[in-house]
């Protein structure tokens, strides 16, 4: 195919594309996990990720003791697991630190935002990654795409990854949170912008709802169009192929997809305990997927898109964290827990919450603190794990790891545990070529 041809193709593919694409996309990759039985502790997971970097001083390692220049501002509160301490500014998650297991002697291999969001985002380094030309996963896959192609959606015809809002970092200039090797069928759904108000609507991604000039009598046309003009469709090695067609079918004339999707669901009151703000929309938006049997649901904590790292709190780091970050963060994430519990799907839902890393000892003059990947706060709930239980410990200053020093590669070894996927496991791309899943790592005993 010549070079205008192929950018001809393209170009009207990306037209053509949408609920119809969609109906023909979407059937292999359902196909493709067909016959998966899943025995793992977690059927689904939700990451919270604090892109920019959350300080663990202000939230789940406070150091009153720390050197002046180190303390910062806030003071602590004592939580419902005996001896532990939070930050003041989180409340709510103090009261409910029996839930969940948070890991303080966490660190990774770089300081660099690019670095590390992809090393947090798919288990291995990447040298040297920028907003220029390393933009993109292209080699290791996404934590959330390995777990799409291990196991699957538990429902059929929902999708096995979705991201919220999108797969984008640092305002959309780097996306590590793709399919890499393992290509297209493993690229997130993204959700694309939810509301910011619990009375405002959200109905899911385009794609899930079928054009309101079609009809279902007209898709099961064109389904049956392709069966005649493709007779690979009837064959014996295909015989269940046309069945993922009608699960496609299904979903553009809003199935199991779309109505997870579909905040209208939910009822107002239901919307406002998540919180008046965006992340609480996102947040009970990720239970209606893990409800609905999506496996794995990335949730991105930016309020500026366009800068994408909020938590990156070179300047200002108190006021910030105090009147902007922590409140709704503390609220959301609380209350998913509690619901999730209610449902009776904490056991079988893991969720973590962390950043690419933690925050400087020394406050900046500018009252901030700056990038330190040395030792940072991880928390990890649900899927099957141990709960109540801190791991490791920092110094007094909060600089290194005192006692029991994770890699964070042990906390994705973690995740993949729970959720059956091995480590060590070697998966294969559309050319046959080796795609390992991670890059050494253990998971974390005390936990699991």
């Amino acid at each position: 195919m010549n070079e205008s041809m192929a950018k001809l193709t393209r170009r009207r593919w990306l037209q053509f594309g949408g609920a119809f694409a969609s109906s023909f996309m979407l059937p292999r990759l359902l196909q493709s996990r067909e016959g998966k039985q899943h025995t793992a502790p977690a059927k689904q997971a939700i990451i919270i990720y604090l892109q920019g970097g959350l300080s663990h001083y202000e939230s789940f390692d406070p150091k009153p003791d720390a050197p002046l220049a180190y303390r910062g501002e806030f003071g602590q509160i004592a939580t419902s697991v005996p001896g532990v301490n939070f930050s003041e500014h989180l409340p709510l998650l103090a009261k409910r630190a029996h839930q969940f297991n948070v890991i303080r002697s966490v660190h990774i291999d770089s300081a660099s935002h690019n670095s590390s969001i992809h090393q947090t985002l798919t288990g291995w380094p990447y040298l040297n990654a920028n907003t220029e030309d390393k933009t993109r996963n292209h080699i290791h896959p996404a934590i959330g795409s390995i777990i799409s192609r291990s196991c699957g959606p538990r429902v059929p015809g929902v999708p096995g990854y979705v991201t919220i809002p999108h797969t984008g970092q640092l305002g959309i200039r780097v996306h590590y949170a793709g399919a890499g090797l393992l290509g297209a069928a493993y690229e997130p759904l993204e959700s694309g912008m939810l509301p910011t108000r619990s009375d405002e609507s959200y109905a899911g991604p385009r794609s899930l709802s079928m054009h309101r000039k079609l009809t279902r009598e007209q898709i099961g046309d064109r389904l049956a169009l392709r069966q005649a003009f493709d007779p690979s469709v009837n064959s014996t090695e295909s015989s269940s192929f046309a069945r993922y067609f009608r699960q496609a079918q299904d979903i553009l004339v809003r199935g199991e997809a779309a109505r997870a999707f579909d905040l209208s669901l939910e009822t107002k009151q239901a919307r406002e305990r998540y919180g008046n703000h965006l992340w609480g929309q996102q947040t009970i938006l990720a239970r209606r997927l893990a409800e609905a049997g999506v496996p794995f649901t990335l949730l991105n904590y930016t309020l500026d898109q366009a800068r994408g790292q909020d938590w990156d709190t070179h300047v200002d780091n108190f006021n910030a964290l105090k009147n902007t970050l922590l409140p709704p963060m503390d609220l959301a994430v609380s209350t998913l827990l509690d619901d999730l519990d209610n449902r009776g799907l904490l056991d079988t839902t893991l969720v973590a919450m962390f950043g690419e890393f933690g925050r400087t000892p020394i406050i900046n003059k500018n009252a901030g603190r700056d990038h330190w990947n040395n030792v940072f706060s991880v928390m990890l709930a649900g899927g099957g794990l141990k709960s109540g239980i801190v791991v490791g410990s920092s110094t007094r200053g909060g600089d290194l790891p005192l006692d029991r020093p994770i890699h964070f590669s042990d906390v994705v070894a973690t995740i993949y545990q729970q959720l059956g996927v091995s480590a060590d496991e070697m998966l294969r791309d559309s050319l046959n070529r080796p795609i390992p899943v991670l890059d050494g790592g253990k998971p974390i005993a005390e936990l699991v």
